[in-house]
């Protein structure tokens, strides 16, 4: 079934047909435009201007194999959303599992029931694959967020802990630099 056409539900408000496929290198600008608006959103500021950025999601964005898919909606007219995510296999369970890096609706379209299209493509993505698995992360702040996604039932994993290494102690790990 696809999600692509199908009519706002959930008590969302009425909207446009919003069309949801696969991101393309030509998508690039209208990334890193939505990725610019992703970064206000989370008040963290833009380092570089968007023909930049738009260049770099168009050379390490879509590189064969692709470490990273996007699934991208547009309205009529504008790219309104994106879902980015990555598959991978655990070797200790023998099952494939799907990430969702980061999932970002414009303002204007977040009430238009974006957001749970692209879950929904997402989902049936998994299930073709044969994906049992599909894993988010949301900031304890963003009530909306996490109410968003409680519709869908996730079972809330909070057993584990997330860590990230940056920059300089990712290069103090590798042993180069010294690890400021």
């Amino acid at each position: 079934m696809a999600v692509e056409e199908e009519a706002v539900a959930d008590g969302a408000r009425e909207a446009a047909p919003v069309h949801i496929r696969f991101a393309r290198p030509t998508d690039a600008d209208a990334l890193a435009l939505l990725s610019q608006e992703l970064l206000a959103f989370y008040s963290l500021p833009v380092h570089y201007q968007r023909s930049y950025m738009a260049h770099v999601i168009a050379d390490k964005a879509f590189r064969d194999p692709p470490s990273i898919e996007i699934l991208i909606a547009f309205a009529p007219e504008r790219a309104v959303g994106f879902l980015a995510f990555n598959e991978s296999f655990a070797l200790a369970n023998c099952q494939s599992a799907v990430f969702i890096q980061d999932l970002f609706v414009t303002r204007k379209a977040r009430t238009a029931g974006v957001g749970r299209r692209l879950m929904a493509r997402l989902a049936e993505i998994c299930v073709d694959r044969g994906v049992t698995q599909l894993d988010w992360t949301a900031d304890p702040w963003n009530d909306k967020a996490r109410s968003f996604y409680e519709t869908m039932g996730p079972l809330l994993k909070s057993e584990k802990m997330y860590y990230r290494l940056l920059g300089p102690r990712l290069a103090a790990l590798a042993g180069i630099g010294d690890g400021r």
